[in-house]
């Protein structure tokens, strides 16, 4: 028996002997990232290789911006898809380490724990994207690049470093409410006993 500090009060466990519980909170933690890979698998069909969203991308910014946006397409393109990348691949990180943030633990140092859910996060991008990229080399009209695996990892650990900063000053500024007397503990309040 020990404590574990949770994320977010909603996401906490009931603690209760019942098995149907444990279900519940594995798919609170883990359908967002297997919705994410699903959404992953579809995007790396033949239908959304470079030559297919092309022109659709390509009418989509003429009719915000104009023909003349549309100079140097090539690039623009280019640009839109990576930009997809890092960012489809950050958001990914971030809903791992939800997940993995999630899980009942020991009491153990926060900072650590939250160093832990942000590697596994980064592992686990790492090798979806990989699994990605190896996918799209079977593909005719798209191929595999390990440099669009080095971008979504880029990606997880911009957004994930970003979530980490956030983290932190949240939980600094509450344990500073805290000794002020603002709100008493309030630092701990998604604090849950697991047995």
């Amino acid at each position: 028996m020990g404590s574990s500090s949770l994320v977010y009060g909603a996401y906490a466990p009931q603690t209760s002997a019942s098995g149907w519980t444990w279900l519940q909170v594995q798919m609170r933690a883990w359908l967002p990232v297997l919705a994410c890979s699903i959404v992953f698998v579809i995007e790396s069909t033949s239908y959304f290789g470079a030559d297919r969203t092309s022109d659709p991308l390509q009418r989509v910014v003429e009719a915000l911006f104009g023909f003349d946006a549309c100079v140097h397409w090539d690039l623009i393109h280019l640009f839109i898809r990576k930009t997809g990348h890092f960012v489809g691949y950050g958001i990914f990180s971030m809903v791992c380490f939800r997940s993995f943030w999630m899980r009942p633990q020991s009491t153990e140092f926060r900072l650590l724990r939250q160093m832990r859910a942000h590697g596994y996060a980064i592992l686990v991008t790492f090798i979806v994207a990989s699994s990605d990229e190896f996918h799209q080399s079977f593909l005719p009209n798209r191929n595999g690049q390990f440099s669009d695996v080095m971008l979504d990892c880029c990606g997880a650990v911009a957004l994930g470093l970003v979530l980490f900063v956030t983290m932190q000053v949240t939980e600094g500024w509450r344990r500073g409410r805290a000794i002020s007397g603002g709100t008493p503990s309030s630092a701990y309040s998604s604090s849950v006993s697991v047995a």
